[in-house]
């Protein structure tokens, strides 16, 4: 499987027992994780039911979940607390206008928001009616994840609630959100930051030192030394002395973009030793693991901050720095439209890119 999500058809659905299949039908897209140990894992907590499925072969993955579905049972949900004012049901509402949303995201942001519905709002508002939701409801949910510091997870349950009351009141179902007076609550984005080159060069002995299989040892290293998102990694290619990714903060609707990195002295180093076919098979996922057991007290995505800022340590421009990590230099009209760096200039800029490794390189 190319995608880390298992989608199930409509024929499959069809297979589960009767009153299974009318609550699934809004959540289709399964994302599947796999484990520090390789073993992959697939999830449905929703409606009362608490399905998993388990398998070192991700190729098996699908045929035993749809099976667990299958002998599953759903546990009693507690009887609603207020008395029925509407036949629209919180799910029922949030299904249809995550199916909405579908042809305007991408496949991942799909199976993200599923996730945050089965794993954190549905456990608690599925079986409600809309009508019966109070703001209190709601606060009370996003302050639980407050309290335990889950501040990122209590704003997307916020704002992915306000859109969903938003829908239902746009649709005549409510007359007025529950939301419209409560505050989104605060968290800021942790943009995470560079290893020193003496991280750099304890991350390197540990990778080299590590148990971790070649092509995530050498998808590591590759990261490192183009600045790539993990999950442009699987579209990395070689060519005439650049890396060439696609861009995959490209958003759905917009043409997919398509850069260039070119190969610097520092990744020179390490590429005969790579075989770009095994290490572009490398699941995103099992990176994140791999970092974070190889260097706890940082994450994967500060590799790419860390290779930003050794080129410009090393001298090379903002303008062309932005240009190899796909970002925007600035918005003027002369840097969008007007700023075309030639390739002999940028492999120029990229020769600038050497430091001291001693004695790993």
């Amino acid at each position: 499987m190319q995608n880390s999500a298992i989608r199930l058809t409509k024929k499959e659905v069809k297979t589960l027992p009767k009153e299974l299949q009318d609550k699934i039908t809004i959540e289709l897209t399964f994302p599947v994780r796999q484990k520090p140990n390789g073993v992959f894992e697939v999830r449905y907590r929703a409606h009362g039911y608490n399905v998993a499925a388990s398998s070192k072969d991700e190729n098996k993955l699908k045929a035993k979940f749809i099976e667990a579905l299958r002998n599953s049972s759903p546990r009693e949900l507690p009887a609603p607390a207020v008395a029925v004012q509407s036949a629209a049901k919180f799910e029922t509402v949030a299904g249809r206008w995550l199916e909405l949303k579908r042809p305007t995201i991408k496949p991942t942001t799909h199976a993200y928001y599923v996730q945050l519905f089965g794993a954190n709002i549905f456990p608690v508002l599925s079986g409600r009616e809309l009508a019966e939701i109070k703001q209190s409801d709601v606060q009370q949910l996003v302050n639980d994840y407050v309290a335990q510091e889950k501040y990122r997870t209590a704003l997307k349950i916020f704002q992915t609630l306000q859109a969903v009351f938003e829908f239902a009141v746009g649709e005549e179902l409510l007359e007025r959100s529950p939301m419209r007076l409560l505050k989104a609550p605060k968290y800021e984005e942790e943009n995470g930051v560079a290893l020193t080159v003496e991280e750099e060069r304890e991350l390197l002995r540990r990778i080299e030192e590590s148990k971790c299989a070649p092509a995530i040892k050498a998808a590591l290293i590759f990261i490192l030394y183009t600045g790539i998102r993990r999950s442009e990694l699987a579209s990395a290619k070689i060519v005439d002395g650049c890396v060439e990714v696609r861009n995959s903060k490209t958003r759905k609707g917009f043409k997919e973009k398509t850069r260039f990195i070119p190969v610097t002295p520092m990744l020179a180093a390490w590429l005969p030793g790579f075989k770009l076919d095994e290490l572009r098979a490398v699941r995103p996922d099992a990176l994140t693991q791999a970092m974070k057991r190889l260097m706890p007290e940082h994450h994967l995505h500060e590799l790419r901050h860390t290779f930003i800022t050794r080129c410009q340590e090393c001298g090379v421009s903002r303008e062309v720095v932005s240009v190899w990590a796909g970002h925007a230099a600035d918005n003027t009209q002369t840097s969008k439209v007007y700023t075309r760096f030639s390739p002999e200039f940028m492999k120029k800029e990229a020769q600038k890119v050497i430091y001291n490794l001693s004695p790993l390189v």
